[in-house]
């Protein structure tokens, strides 16, 4: 079987009735009833390829599912049941239920959904088999725990950081913000009182008290936080993470949480320093955010300016609180200071830059005796990041970032920010601490910034 079989042509897909389509039928842009005896017999002379993969018999949805995200991720092809690994037909004994749940499987356990088109084929002996056939047109599709899957040959492999972006880029797309979360509800899992006061803030006047009810989705639809998947319209990535409830945020995106470490001593290179106290925050972006900003609070010092020489000793003694041991067993004696509006800056770049596809990595903020570390999964941009300090900006997640640096949001970090980017934290900075941040820096996909306090 060639490749150019699954060049498809430009043919408007169907959501519905499937069945009697083909990919011989859209690759001459005609429609077709049904696969004929004779083209199977022509698809299965080559045996098992990128393309084209072979079951015996339906059973475990889970490879399935992996198998199915694998050809629509590549570049389309055929899964065909009841054939086995000799190329011999033997047939499903209940070709509508196999039809059945595989439908099941493209429409709810693969996201987006994936639009197969399914011939059920018999044969003079009875037998019958059925045939499933997906495009590559909505890709890249992952399964409900975030796995992508590509097909290499007749095997089908979990695709990598390096591959994913690549096809981001080649598919134009925005951003992992603009994935919808096809477990959440818009009328379940969405704050209401935290997007109308949103709404209501950034527009006054234009949703009156004659508005009937609260149409959450025409808003969400309106600022690009929701997508139409069939009836249903559902949060996006980026409108749970702005709106969500925080404990549907925390359950539906487990991964999309920020770690925050405060360590004793300052800043070894290989981490082994004793933990003094640790957060994970979860939930919608406004409670990581003020989280966050309260954990940096809790041990450092932000200050609009650098402080004299005579402040700085005055201040120098440690605090009761400060010398007393925590629940880790440990101390905390150190307490540095920085420039307030830069560390601000690089926890919101920190909050809505980040990769947000990442399954492996972790937003990390660690806390030393004498430096802040600032750890973010992200992608390769396109230009080098010492780009950054000339002012060019990299915006992975648009709506986020025009959302959450809005006033109107709410997040205390957005409203203390003083904005200027990678340039004023770098300048700021250099002129408070007497010394430049280290980075930024990307090394396994992970940017890191780091900067060193002022110390007494």
């Amino acid at each position: 079987m060639s490749r150019k079989r699954y060049n498809h042509s430009q043919r408007p897909r169907q959501h519905s009735g499937f069945a009697g389509s083909s990919y011989h039928a859209y690759q001459l842009d005609v429609p077709a009833q049904t696969t004929s005896r004779a083209e199977l017999v022509r698809l299965l002379r080559g045996g098992e390829d990128t393309f084209l993969e072979l079951k015996v018999r339906y059973s475990n949805a889970e490879k399935i599912t992996a198998e199915i995200i694998a050809l629509a991720n590549t570049a389309g092809g055929a899964i065909i049941f009841g054939v086995n690994d000799q190329l011999r037909i033997e047939g499903v004994e209940n070709p509508e239920d196999v039809e059945e749940q595989l439908r099941d499987i493209c429409a709810n356990q693969i996201q987006p959904p994936v639009f197969p088109y399914i011939n059920k084929v018999a044969f003079d002996s009875g037998r019958r088999i059925v045939v499933l056939e997906v495009d590559a047109a909505d890709r890249p599709h992952r399964t409900l725990d975030d796995r992508f899957y590509l097909r290499e040959g007749a095997i089908k492999r979990e695709a990598s950081r390096e591959e994913l972006s690549r096809i981001y880029r080649e598919l134009h797309r925005t951003g992992f913000e603009q994935v919808p979360v096809f477990r959440a509800k818009i009328e379940t899992d969405i704050d209401e009182s935290l997007l109308w006061s949103y709404v209501r803030s950034v527009n006054p006047g234009y949703w009156g008290e004659t508005t009937k009810g609260y149409p959450n989705d025409v808003v969400l639809r309106e600022m690009g936080l929701a997508v139409k998947i069939e009836d249903d319209w559902l949060p996006t990535v980026g409108g749970l993470l702005l709106f969500g409830l925080n404990d549907r945020v925390a359950e539906l995106l487990p991964r999309r949480d920020v770690l925050l470490t405060r360590y004793s001593g300052s800043s070894p290179k290989d981490r082994t320093s004793p933990v003094v106290e640790q957060l994970r925050l979860n939930g919608n972006l406004l409670q990581q955010a003020d989280g966050a900003l309260s954990f940096l609070k809790r041990y450092v010092n932000l200050l609009d300016a650098r402080p004299s020489r005579k402040a700085r000793e005055t201040d120098s003694a440690p605090s009761v609180q400060q010398l007393v041991a925590n629940s880790y067993g440990n101390f905390v004696h150190e307490r540095a200071s920085y420039h307030r509006a830069a560390m601000i800056e690089a926890l919101i770049n920190l909050l809505i830059h980040r990769d947000l596809s990442a399954r492996d990595r972790q937003t990390q903020i660690n806390i030393y005796d004498d430096s802040l570390e600032f750890i973010n999964p992200s992608q390769q941009p396109e230009l080098p990041l010492t780009s950054l300090r000339y002012g060019l900006s990299f915006a992975p997640n648009p709506r986020l970032k025009s959302i959450f640096t809005n006033r109107h949001y709410g997040a205390a970090v957005a409203a203390e920010s003083v904005r200027g980017g990678v340039p004023m934290v770098f300048a700021e900075t250099l002129s408070f601490a007497r010394r430049a941040p280290e980075g930024p820096g990307l090394t396994n996909n992970e940017f890191k910034l780091k900067f060193y306090g002022l110390l007494s």
